[in-house]
């Protein structure tokens, strides 16, 4: 679907819904319900991905803090040498391992997420420490005007912004089965979506093996 602004998402559930005037529905109101839908969308979605760079962290600073962020899950944890882009991944582990979990080296190997807070596992022994966070994320901004798009979002999931904006229009208005049968488009639209653009699956071993020979074969 081509991208979507704010002005064509409000027109488009005013033409669903056959409320064109005001009366029932303001414009306020329907940007507020996008609004709404935008941020929904990039949660469930996880479609809004952004890497937050942590630098000259104190060697003593095992809690980190994401909170100004706007984190919602992170993805993903690098350990840097400075301002150097690439570095060492680290693993992910469950907070019961903590303690527990074999350390090779005096370098950041592990972490998990706590809330808004990113925990590493074990400290380096250093001053200093850089990280590089890659995480999905909140909008960074709303939409305000009419020409304003989703842009924190790929433009595949715009349209899922407009089924949350006609479902919860429907709701307002008391019309039942178009609420359910729009929010079921919705959450259908984000699954579909997240899965074939968004989640990210390794490639098994046979599709990188050389085979040590070809047959060819009659139909």
């Amino acid at each position: 679907m081509a991208t979507m602004t704010l002005g064509t998402i409000r027109n488009l559930t005013r033409s669903d819904l056959n409320e064109t005037t005001t009366t029932m529905l303001s414009d306020t109101e329907l940007n507020s319900i996008a609004n709404d839908g935008y941020k929904d969308t990039a949660v469930k979605g996880l479609c809004y991905e952004n890497k937050i760079t942590k630098d000259n962290i104190a060697a003593s600073e095992k809690v980190i803090s994401l909170i100004s962020s706007n984190v919602v899950r992170v993805n993903y944890v690098e350990y840097k040498s400075g301002t150097t882009e690439g570095g060492k991944g680290l693993l992910c582990a469950l907070p019961q391992m903590v303690g527990y979990v074999t350390i090779n080296a005096n370098v950041p190997q592990y972490w998990f997420q706590w809330g808004p807070y990113l925990i590493i596992e074990p400290l380096p022994d250093a001053g200093t420490y850089d990280l590089a966070v890659y995480a999905s994320c909140y909008p960074a901004a709303v939409m305000s005007a009419d020409g304003d798009t989703p842009a924190n979002l790929p433009i595949e999931f715009h349209e899922c912004v407009y089924y949350f904006t006609l479902a919860f229009a429907a709701l307002k208005l008391k019309r039942w089965a178009d609420a359910a049968n729009a929010y079921n488009k919705y959450t259908t639209s984000v699954q579909q979506k997240r899965s074939e653009y968004i989640m990210k699956y390794p490639d098994g071993r046979l599709s990188h093996e050389i085979p040590e020979s070809v047959e060819v074969g009659r139909g």
